[in-house]
This record gives C-alpha cells, structure tokens and sequence, in this order.
C-alpha cells in the first residue's frame, strides 16, 4: 500500500499535540512567567527558581533515554498518562512550597519526569511508529504547529492567571489542566502498545548500536550543536520576560510580544518539514540559529520597544524551524526499531546542556546586576552552533 493510500491516524496524533501544547506550555512557557517578581519571583530569588527549572530539564533529560527505550517496545500510552500526573503533582507541590528546597524537590523530583514523559520526544517517537516515511513531514508539522500554539495561550494565559488570582492558585489550577487532558489522552486516544509503521514487504532500517552510534562523527557533532543551541533557547526563553521587564517594561506587554513571538513561529512548524524535501535540512536550521543570534543581539540593551519588538519577531520566525528540522534530520539518518531510544539518547545529552541555560543566565545576572554578559555569551553560543551544524552535514556519510 502506498504512502497516500493510508490515512494519517489523526485520531491520535491531534489529541497527543494538545498533550504536548498544554504540559511544554504549563512546565516550559509557564515559568518565564512564575520567574517575574509579580510571581513566584516575589518570593523567592532568581538563582533558586533557576536552579529548580534547570534541575528539572536536566532530570528530564537524564530519563530521555529509558523513556525512548520503553516506547520503542511498548509504545507510549503509559508515558503520557504518568507523566501527566507527575506533572499536576508536581505543580501541587511548587504551589504548596514555603521553604526554597521544597521549590527545588517540587521540580526535580516530580516536573523533570514529567518533562521527559508529556515533552516532544516520546511524540516523536510516537510519530515515527504511526506513519511512513511519506507522511511524517506532514504529521510533524501538525504535532510543531499544535505545539507552538503553547506559547501564544500559556504565556499571557499564566500571567492574567496569577494577576487574576495569585501565582499559587494560579500554578495547581495549570497542574490540574496537565492533568485532565493528558490522562483523557492516555486513556482514549492514544493506542496501546507499539504500532509499528511500516506496512508488510517493507524493509525496517536497521538503527547502529549505541556504541557505534557514539562513535559516528555526524552524530557526535550534530549532538553537540543541539546541545548548545538549547542551552542558549532554555537561557533566552526562561528569562526574557525578567529581562524585558528589567528594562522597564511592563510584564503584561512583554507577554504579549512573547504570545506574538509565538503565534509567528506557527508558518515554520509548518513550512520547515515540507522545506526538507527541497533544500538541506541543515542549511535551513543554519539560517534559523543566525536568525536567533540577531535576535539575542537586540536583548542586549533590552531598553528601547523597537529593540523588544525586533527580539520578539526575530526569534518567533527562527525558533519554530528548529524541533521539526531535527526530527526529519534523525528520522532521515535513523528511522526504525530503535529511533526512540537513538532520540532519547541524544536528548539525554541536549537536556543536559539545555539544564544549565536558565541557571547559567541567572547567576551571571546576579553577579552581573544585568543580562547584559550573559545575553553576549548566548550570541556566541548561537554562532558557534551554526558552524557545527555546517560541519555535521559535511559529516553525513561518515559512520567510523
């Protein structure tokens, strides 16, 4: 049966892209707005509430590997339904915190397994095992577009939110939204088991063992620029709400341009994956990272609107290219039995580094007393990805 003889099973990837909006809206876009000092940033310091976020993303890196293991094996019914709620009790307990350790075990022990369970990469893999090679460009792009729409609903939705009834209120009641619509998710839509995609007659890509896979200068160099490129993303996203408001801004107008920078990443969820099949993938996520480079450059002397404005429309426009153009630049070299766990392998190391991005910005801002150096390093940091990613693709058919 050809490609476009099979219909995408919309029935579950549409239900699983609102899982995935709703949990990287509520645990990702979430805290840029819990970090303001009109939030949870009234109580407690930049540093802790850094330390807690990047706890969290690197704990849900950490545990990237055995949930894509256990997808490829049994599907991920059972991942999307405990990590919903692992999430909502997550969100219960930073709701409940009074003490700053009790912030950082809310996050670390609870939201970071939460991440690596309701996050773009078991979906990734779920996409991998529902459709064919034909039909994952379009499928991605739905799960991307879907999922951009967390930044345009989840920023200025938290921040009327926690103006409307306070940041603790404000957190359990997001928890609680985590939780009915990834356990409806898990429990009516999302198949059990793994559904593999590939139609009989049709030969299954062998993936390399993860030693070999480690030796492979493509992948190894490929990995570090996403590392990088999400440590600079995790550092931007978390704090630019504090910095814009830092420099004078009121956090309801930044959140609105964080909401347009969002509603703008929408044309390259959708364009990126259909752009692969004309142009390298690689060249196009160069051009995407320098892109966010400029952007960063603007937030450098953050006071000035047009200086606001050009970050926000620069960023939106790039930023959206980014998770779908990895997925098809894997998918192309990788797809098969074992591409969940090849993904998660590689997310154990990018959310390593992306952990230490919000914490990274955080300190050198208070020992700075501005955003001004760490905002330079991030410039670097984008420019530096943009040559590995050259370098990568020049890699491409070397496995040794």
């Amino acid at each position: 049966m050809d490609d476009g003889e099979q219909p995408l099973p919309w029935a579950a990837i549409v239900p699983l892209s609102v899982t995935v909006t709703v949990a990287f809206g509520i645990m990702f876009y979430g805290f840029s707005v819990y970090l303001t000092d009109g939030a949870t940033g009234a109580d407690f310091s930049t540093s802790v509430l850094s330390l807690a976020y990047g706890g969290a993303a690197l704990i849900g890196g950490l545990l990237a590997l055995p949930v894509g293991r256990y997808a490829d094996r049994h599907g991920i019914r059972r991942i999307i339904g405990v990590g919903s709620v692992a999430g909502f009790l997550g969100m219960a307990a930073f709701a409940a915190s009074e003490q700053p350790w009790q912030i950082v075990a809310a996050w670390w022990l609870l939201i970071g397994p939460a991440v690596a369970m309701t996050s773009y990469e078991p979906a990734f893999a779920a996409i991998d095992q529902w459709c064919t090679p034909g039909q994952r460009p379009r499928a991605l792009a739905t799960l991307t577009v879907i999922g951009g729409l967390a930044g345009v609903v989840f920023i200025p939705g938290s921040e009327r939110l926690n103006a409307t009834v306070g940041w603790r209120p404000a957190v359990l009641i997001l928890g609680a939204l985590l939780l009915a619509i990834g356990g409806a998710t898990a429990l009516f839509a999302i198949p059990g088991g793994r559904t593999p995609s590939l139609t009989p007659g049709r030969s299954v890509q062998v993936v390399p063992a993860l030693g070999n896979l480690l030796r492979q200068r493509k992948f190894r160099l490929y990995t570090i620029a996403m590392m990088l490129s999400f440590f600079a993303a995790q550092g931007i996203v978390s704090h630019r709400v504090a910095l814009f408001e830092d420099a004078g801004f009121a956090v309801g107008t930044v959140v609105v341009w964080a909401a347009v920078a969002s509603i703008l990443s929408l044309p390259g969820r959708w364009l990126a994956p259909s752009a692969v099949l004309r142009y390298r993938a690689s060249s196009l996520q160069v051009i995407a990272t320098l892109m966010i480079a400029g952007s960063v450059l603007l937030m450098i002397a953050g006071s000035g609107s047009w200086r606001m404005a050009g970050h926000f429309v620069v960023f939106g426009l790039a930023f959206g290219t980014i998770l779908p153009l990895r997925a098809l630049m894997m998918a192309s070299w990788y797809s098969g039995h074992g591409y969940g766990q090849i993904m998660g392998t590689q997310w154990t190391a990018v959310a390593i580094a992306g952990a230490a991005g919000a914490p990274t910005v955080g300190v050198l801002r208070d020992l700075t007393g501005g955003y001004r150096v760490p905002m330079a390093m991030l410039t670097i940091t984008n420019l530096l990805v943009s040559a590995l990613i050259v370098t990568s693709d020049h890699r491409q058919a070397d496995s040794a």
